[in-house]
């Protein structure tokens, strides 16, 4: 599964860097892609909905 979702509250490189490590942590994620200049985040593998967007939870950033 890959799903494309809106990034809130990213600002710089360092935003994404934090972005990306959030998601690739989460469980079933194979690949995480974070796009500074389009506010997403393009997300692969087999992973929840939910969990996606609460791993951002403890940052500055929101899935939308």
């Amino acid at each position: 599964m890959e799903k494309t979702y809106a990034v809130e509250g990213m600002k710089c490189q360092g935003c994404v860097d934090t972005v990306t490590e959030k998601l690739s942590n989460v469980s079933g994620v194979k690949k995480a892609f974070v796009s500074l200049d389009n506010n997403s985040a393009t997300v692969s593998g087999d992973f929840n909905d939910a969990d996606i967007k609460n791993s951002l939870n403890d940052t500055n950033y929101s899935i939308k």
